[in-house]
């Protein structure tokens, strides 16, 4: 009997324990959701496309070829103004950056068209008086830049702001149109491609998803071309000369609009 009693004892036990198991695993355990992804952290890094548009302002040096005096006796100069102009464009960039801490550097390659003109005499003085031989009118139609990019990041407010500095190739299409007044009157348009070297600098605003706003000043200093022009004489006398060299420096001021690449944007 003492035997059976202690089997009982144990198997009540046994059941008592299995009891209170299922009904703790009964009792609902709260569900705790995963802490959020951290925010992604803003980068310029990635590839970008965008628009341009602004003004410029070109000076112009022309040194006209030499040609034959009418009377060399005569005490007269021949001189020609430095010509400055002016005009708007609009063009597009392509460029690529890449942040390292607070550092981003990068290229760009941008394109721009439009109609900058300027016009300037080549002028005959003389005792008492001051003939016009020739007038030039100039139009620079398009130019353009490859350039690398170097600048310092931080939050302005809560937008990631860039401030660069840049520098490298530039390029301008150039035309010239001359018309002479004296002896015979004639007129030629030339048109040259010029290159050079440019700088600057600029400020970009990011303003949300992938977009991003700039303003930039860039300065190009471009070589000298000799053009074709009209048949420029001093009251007929030959030979006279075709030909005038001309070297280009240019202003520009912009604001644009970029779009990047690569999922970067968010802030």
């Amino acid at each position: 009997m003492r035997h059976i009693a202690t089997a009982l004892l144990a198997t009540t036990a046994l059941f008592v324990g299995l009891a209170q198991s299922a009904s703790a695993a009964d009792r609902a355990v709260p569900y705790r959701a995963p802490p959020p992804p951290p925010a992604p952290v803003f980068s310029w890094t990635g590839f970008y496309v965008g628009g341009h548009g602004g003004c410029a302002h070109d000076r112009k040096n022309y040194t006209p070829g030499a040609f034959r005096n009418d009377d060399p006796g005569d005490p007269a100069a021949f001189i020609i103004d430095t010509a400055n102009g002016g005009g708007c464009y609009g063009g597009v960039q392509v460029g690529y950056n890449y942040q390292v801490a607070s550092w981003v550097w990068g290229i760009e390659a941008d394109a721009s068209w439009g109609s900058i003109k300027s016009k300037t005499n080549l002028l005959e003085t003389e005792p008492g008086a001051i003939e016009t031989l020739a007038i030039f009118d100039q139009k620079l139609t398009s130019f353009g830049t490859v350039r690398g990019r170097l600048g310092y990041t931080w939050n302005l407010g809560m937008a990631p702001t860039l401030l660069y500095a840049t520098g490298g190739w530039a390029w301008a299409r150039n035309e010239l149109t001359t018309t002479a007044l004296d002896g015979v009157v004639n007129a030629l348009t030339n048109t040259q491609n010029h290159s050079g070297w440019t700088v600057g600098t600029g400020l970009e605003v990011a303003l949300g998803g992938n977009w991003s706003f700039k303003g930039e000043y860039l300065y190009m200093d471009l070589d000298n071309k000799t053009y074709t022009t009209a048949l420029i004489t001093d009251d007929g006398a030959l030979p006279g000369t075709r030909a005038a060299n001309v070297d280009l420096k240019i202003h520009t001021v912009r604001i644009g609009l970029n779009y990047r690449f690569g999922g970067y944007g968010a802030y």
